[in-house]
């Protein structure tokens, strides 16, 4: 198992987008996007920086599918309960 401080602030918010949009079936959203700025589908390809870029394209329709389907976004770590929501 990794540790955070492994990863760059870069590849952080990459993953955790990836992981929301693995968990709610949406990741064709991802591929929609890196076709569409990058003229391929293969995110894997993609360096770290055009990964953040995709990561901010794709950000808000990921978050509006995943929500529609039950995700709850919850209050980050040091700002809540464990398990306050925020809607």
């Amino acid at each position: 198992m990794n540790n955070n401080a492994d990863f760059t602030a870069e590849q952080l918010t990459f993953l955790q987008l990836f992981h929301i949009a693995a968990q709610y079936d949406c990741l064709y959203i991802l591929d929609f996007y890196c076709m569409n700025e990058f003229d391929h589908d293969k995110v894997t390809d993609l360096s770290d920086s055009e990964r953040r870029h995709l990561a901010e394209l794709a950000e808000r329709e990921i978050f509006e599918y995943a929500i529609e389907n039950g995700y709850r976004p919850t209050l980050p770590f040091n700002e809540g309960g464990e398990h306050e929501f925020l809607c």
